[in-house]
């Protein structure tokens, strides 16, 4: 095996994406998929200053809602903010927002909500892109003569401090499965009860063989061995693997991997020098090895 994982794009469609591991290592890829979970940083509003709310909702009711709303931001601003964050600085996005229902009853969504600019960093509104996902997720709803007037406040953070920083949904690995038909000729009738007893469809019949379709879509299962072992084995893989992942839309998912992975890097190269750090101080009488 090569010291490098090979990464292979297999689909993309918009939010969604699979890619797969090669010469990689289990461990490898759940490091992987833990940084893109709980390392890799977004941004979430994080702080609410509300002026004025006569709503039927508490004010920390409406900032939980506007912390779970997924902000889309722009690679080239993402990078800047991201720069500052890891320096140890407070980059802050600001948001306003002023509805009311003056003559019948108004919801209020994600997308009243007015990207004002960047404090702490040099980023302008007009070359930047911040704004939510969707401009359809309700906040609040006023009846008439009530409103709502907040600055909301948005930083970097990662999901390991908390969900909202998250900047994918679900994320998941599988191994390669390697199934083996130990007998191709068969009778019809008999190779259609293997057929039968995979519940991913992953065996055909063709020209008086069995055959594999899509080893992929085993689950490994291992129905079909059960019921079959003298016709039909499955193992798997450990060193090709497969990803799928939802982002949030926030961003691109090739900028989350990306991003990840620069994570997972920069930890190497941070333990790899503590232990450098300390292997010089116990040789020098610093501290006495354990």
């Amino acid at each position: 095996m090569s010291n490098l994982p090979k990464f292979r794009l297999l689909s993309k469609k918009g939010n969604k994406v699979i890619f797969q591991l090669e010469d990689a290592t289990p461990a490898f890829a759940n490091a992987l998929r833990r940084a893109i979970i709980s390392e890799t940083p977004s941004l979430a509003i994080d702080e609410v200053i509300i002026q004025e709310n006569t709503s039927v909702l508490w004010d920390e009711m409406i900032a939980h809602r506007l912390a779970m709303v997924p902000l889309k931001v722009d690679t080239e601003t993402y990078d800047a903010l991201r720069e500052l964050y890891e320096e140890g600085k407070d980059p802050q996005v600001i948001f306003t927002l002023d509805e009311e229902a003056v003559e019948r009853p108004k919801t209020v969504l994600s997308g009243h909500l007015r990207f004002e600019g960047v404090e702490g960093a040099v980023i302008t509104s007009e070359t930047s892109s911040i704004e939510p996902v969707s401009k359809n997720i309700p906040i609040a709803k006023l009846a008439k003569g009530q409103r709502l007037v907040l600055t909301a406040i948005a930083r970097m953070g990662t999901g390991k401090e908390h969900a909202k920083w998250q900047p994918v949904g679900p994320v998941g690995y599988k191994f390669k499965p390697v199934i083996r038909v130990l007998k191709e000729d068969l009778p019809e009738d008999y190779a259609s009860k293997i057929i039968a007893t995979c519940p991913r469809r992953v065996f055909g019949y063709n020209s008086g063989k069995l055959v594999v379709l899509n080893e992929w879509a085993c689950s490994l299962c291992r129905e079909c061995v059960e019921a079959f072992p003298e016709a039909v084995e499955v193992t798997y893989n450990p060193n090709v693997i497969q990803f799928n992942m939802e982002t949030l839309g926030t961003l691109p998912p090739e900028k989350i991997i990306e991003t990840a992975i620069d994570v997972l890097i920069k930890k190497t190269e941070r333990f790899s020098h503590l232990v450098e750090e300390s292997v010089k101080q116990a040789l020098a009488g610093e501290v006495q090895p354990q």
